[in-house]
């Protein structure tokens, strides 16, 4: 995927070490977040859009996103960074790119389990309300504040 421009990993290293130790790592990528219409509202559509909630009289289902693809830490330095620290490497990297191309909402996708909820709702992320069958992976999203995305001079 990285060959063909289609995401970017990053990777987290001890800088501290001799040796290059790479303790995380996460992806990134431009992904369309599809709604079924049947399963938005019109409130919804227009907290996605962050404008309308139509585009000439039909109802948008279809938002520009940035996707967490991957993120996970190596398992021979697990305790060398947390779950916290990735995400805030990850959001970081992000915003960069933000600020250069746009872009407000933020999903992910992750196997159901309650340690990774709680760790991606600290961060803003909600669950996206639909039916997931049982093995299915859930998607969360994040909409960027207003305070993330516009940074006055002097924060750059």
């Amino acid at each position: 995927m990285e060959k063909i421009g289609k995401s970017r990993t990053c990777s987290i290293f001890d800088e501290n070490s001799d040796r290059f130790n790479i303790l995380a790592y996460f992806t990134i990528a431009i992904q369309v977040l599809k709604i079924p219409e049947e399963m938005i509202s019109g409130r919804q559509a227009m907290l996605l859009d962050g404008f309308s909630s139509k585009i000439k009289g039909v109802k948008i289902t279809e938002f520009p996103s940035i996707l967490i693809g991957q993120l996970g830490k190596n398992e021979n330095f697990v305790d060398a960074i947390s779950g916290s620290e990735v995400m805030e490497y990850c959001l970081a990297t992000i915003l960069e790119g933000q600020t250069l191309l746009g872009g407000r909402i933020v999903i992910l996708e992750c196997k159901n389990i309650p340690h990774l909820f709680d760790l991606y709702e600290m961060f803003g992320f909600n669950l996206l309300e639909k039916d997931y069958a049982d093995s299915e992976l859930v998607q969360m999203f994040k909409i960027l504040s207003e305070t993330e995305i516009i940074q006055s001079d002097e924060e750059k």
